[in-house]
């Protein structure tokens, strides 16, 4: 067989995989994704991107396309009901409430958007940007040794088979993950149903009486039965529970079994229905999930990282999912980048699973919750829109790729390192801008308008150094309270916009400590020093 080589192969082309080939090519890192399927995937999974998704996605030119494709179905269809079937009385109905304004800790509200929408805009920008994108391509047996992973690789199409020689892999192959499970990886957490989803087309408008309902919650055709608007009039999805246990399978979900646990939820026998493929260019009438939390015990194993729901799944409800796993793959991105491209030690890529394992253990728990609260006794979303601006950008890391002095917590909260960079409004070449948009996709060194003129004494060209008043112009005055510093402080942010470091006033002295704190963030070896004897 042939052999190819790349930096990084990716196994998988969801959301995640396809934002992770965005954020490498960014960092310019040559890159590999082979997808089994034959195109993105139809079912609208996740439907909000978060405030810090779209953080993400602006700073990699994706957020002008996002906010320019059709809306999510869900804009209008605001009501969830609780019932036996849709056409039948209501246990329960709520609204969701429209998602409160977040101007004050972003310049990015979410999006309200189908991630089946989402997923092409997101392919073609990773292929704009020169990944190798390969779609109907099966990941076969994998193996790593000191120097790298070798991936046996089938084109489904004309059956050819050839070897991809990698640097490294990110499984970003989904909660059954092919790759988690060679691995011999194991999960930790709760597994609550098996699903299947059907997709189907059915004019629904005497069951719904006039009501916008986006979600269902039913008693039929069994217990735990979720019926949900997929993508525009008259197109649905069913997702009926199913037990193993009992010997229940995917394969009793025949076409003919579809239509009769639709009509059974509607609560019409008579309903027109015509069942879609799962997955486009397939006659697959079903997609099988788990309805679980759950967190991989190890995030890494040698040169394969687990990103997205290959190392943690939770409930849909909240819709932070995929926004989780969006994330988790932009912090490993400049970490993958800087250990391959000689700046930083191998070591670094220890810091992932720290910084991302404890969002995922409280997303899992929050996502949980919602779902239980929504399917008993109602709501949740309340708390829901709490949690997403919490878990999107009020949470901090605690690993190595953050330096905290001694006595760094007493300059406060604000600012401090480990923490999303704070949004401010600032002016930059006469220009109205976030504070957000001067990071990445190197280093960042800000200093405040008063610090002192010294230079960094890294002249390596690995950050660039931003001051306050010169070539950023803070005319609210807000920069140094917002990060916990002096007027005269300094704070150097990591290439995903998190803060690595701070010093309360920069002078000669924290000049000349700069480059070993970045030496450490970057897991370089430090020289050693022997005194006068």
């Amino acid at each position: 067989m042939s052999e190819e080589n790349t930096a990084v192969l990716i196994a998988g082309g969801g959301i995640v995989g396809l934002s992770a080939a965005v954020f490498l090519r960014r960092q310019g890192v040559p890159v590999l994704l082979v997808e089994r399927h034959p195109g993105t995937s139809m079912l609208a999974k996740a439907r909000v991107l978060s405030p810090r998704t779209m953080e993400l996605y602006r700073g990699h030119g994706l957020e002008e396309a996002v906010r320019a494709a059709p809306p999510s179905v869900f804009l209008d269809a605001t009501d969830v009901v609780r019932a036996t079937t849709l056409a039948g009385p209501e246990e329960h109905r709520g609204s969701r409430p429209p998602g409160e304004s977040v101007a004050w800790a972003g310049p990015c509200p979410p999006a309200l958007v189908e991630q089946s929408t989402v997923e092409p805009l997101v392919r073609a920008r990773a292929e704009e940007l020169g990944a190798d994108v390969r779609f109907h391509t099966e990941l076969g047996e994998v193996t790593q040794d000191a120097d790298g992973v070798t991936a046996q690789v089938t084109d489904r199409a004309t059956g050819r088979r050839y070897t991809v020689r990698a640097r490294y892999v990110i499984a970003a192959d989904g909660h059954r993950s092919p790759l988690r499970g060679a691995l011999g990886i194991r999960t930790r957490g709760k597994r609550l149903a098996h699903v299947v989803n059907m997709a189907f087309e059915a004019d629904l408008t005497a069951a719904l009486r006039g009501r916008p309902v986006g979600l269902g919650y039913l008693a039929r055709p069994v217990p735990g039965t979720l019926l949900a608007r997929l993508d525009g009039a008259g197109r649905w999805v069913l997702m009926v529970p199913y037990d193993p246990e009992r010997g229940e399978g995917p394969q009793d979900f025949t076409p003919e079994r579809c239509v009769a646990d639709v009509r059974a939820a509607v609560g019409d026998e008579h309903l027109e229905v015509r069942v879609l493929p799962a997955v486009p260019g397939t006659s697959r009438a079903v997609h099988t999930w788990e309805l679980a939390s759950w967190v991989a015990e190890e995030y890494r194993r040698g040169r394969i990282l687990l990103a997205g729901d290959a190392v943690h799944v939770m409930p849909p409800s909240g819709g932070l999912g995929a926004n989780t796993g969006i994330q988790d793959v932009h912090n490993l991105a400049w970490k993958l980048a800087a250990v391959l491209q000689g700046r930083a030690g191998a070591e670094l890529l220890d810091t992932y699973e720290p910084e991302r394992r404890p969002v995922a253990e409280l997303t899992c728990a929050l996502s949980t919750r919602l779902q239980e609260e929504r399917a008993g006794a109602g709501g949740g979303d309340a708390a829901a829109q709490v949690g997403r601006v919490a878990l999107g950008l009020g949470y901090r890391y605690v690993s190595d790729a953050v330096m905290e002095a001694d006595g760094d917590e007493r300059l406060g909260e604000a600012g401090r390192p480990g923490t999303r960079a704070p949004h401010l409004a600032v002016e930059r070449a006469g220009r109205a801008y976030s504070s957000i948009d001067a990071y990445g996709p190197g280093f960042t060194l800000v200093l405040g308008p008063d610090a002192a003129p010294d230079r960094p004494a890294a002249g390596d060209g690995r950050l660039e150094v931003l001051r306050i008043g010169r070539r950023l112009s803070d005319s609210c005055g807000q920069w140094a309270a917002a990060h916990g510093v002096g007027s005269g402080g300094a704070v150097l942010v990591r290439p995903d916009g998190f803060i690595a470091w701070r010093a309360h006033a920069w002078d000669t002295g924290t000049a000349r400590e700069l480059p070993g704190v970045l030496d450490r963030v970057l897991a370089l070896p430090r020289p050693s020093v022997t005194g006068d004897r």
